[in-house]
């Protein structure tokens, strides 16, 4: 059996309900051991009945106080009834494999490919805009995407490390930490897509001696305007 003999008849279905049988079951049986696409629907069916196996199971067992006096005619009802329930679980089941198989799965698989590929990311420089020089700068990032900062920070010896704070009128947006070492060259700081809003910024970076216990002594800040592409609007200035 083929890929495409295996899709035709929807045999990775037919596998998981137990409808395929004999020399079809081992044909079967044998290609999804060779095809990733086959394999990964049974995979994610073969967990979604396990899953509606417990769920049905927790159905079916009443309290011990409610099966006090029960008759065989109520066993005999459950047991006619329950053919009904499982014909609903095991349509989910198709619906659930039929969606992995022709959404989710592509998607997780574009995903995929496009942070393999090689790509460019956005950048800018605060190095020669602070607050002790000259204007704030205006920064036109892209809508949806992350960016990057490049700052220097001004060599200090007594400090052991530093902490690199973007902050908004609303306090900090983020923070994070780096090294004497990494602090000797420029910094790039990388801003997740959407974590700012348009508005004014100010970086603040701060250094910490191994005996400091609080926030640490004040650098350097560069202040920026973010604006993003898709809006056209520029603060004054």
């Amino acid at each position: 059996m083929d890929h495409s003999q295996a899709i035709a008849s929807n045999a990775a279905e037919q596998y998981l309900l137990g409808e395929l049988k004999g020399e079809l079951r081992d044909q079967f049986e044998e290609h999804f051991m060779s095809c990733p696409e086959c394999a990964r629907d049974i995979r994610a069916g073969a967990a979604f009945v396990e899953s509606a196996r417990e769920v049905l199971r927790s159905k079916a067992l009443e309290p011990a106080g409610a099966r006090v006096g029960a008759d065989s005619t109520t066993s005999r009802l459950a047991m006619l009834f329950r053919p009904l329930i499982l014909a609903p679980a095991f349509a989910i089941l198709l619906a659930v494999v039929a969606y992995q198989s022709a959404v989710k799965i592509p998607l997780l698989e574009s995903s995929l490919s496009r942070a393999q590929a090689p790509s460019t990311l956005t950048s800018f420089s605060l190095i020669h805009e602070s607050s002790r020089g000259g204007g704030t700068n205006v920064l036109m990032a892209p809508a949806d995407q992350p960016f990057a900062l490049y700052v220097d920070i001004p060599p200090q010896p007594s400090f052991a490390s530093y902490s690199i704070e973007v902050r908004s009128e609303r306090g900090t947006r983020f923070a994070l930490t780096i090294s004497a070492e990494e602090a000797k060259t420029t910094v790039q700081v990388l801003v997740p897509a959407s974590r700012l809003g348009p508005g004014q910024y100010t970086l603040v970076v701060r250094g910490s001696s191994v005996a400091d216990d609080g926030p640490g002594a004040e650098v350097v800040r560069y202040p920026f305007w973010l604006q993003y592409k898709r809006s056209l609007n520029f603060p004054n200035r």
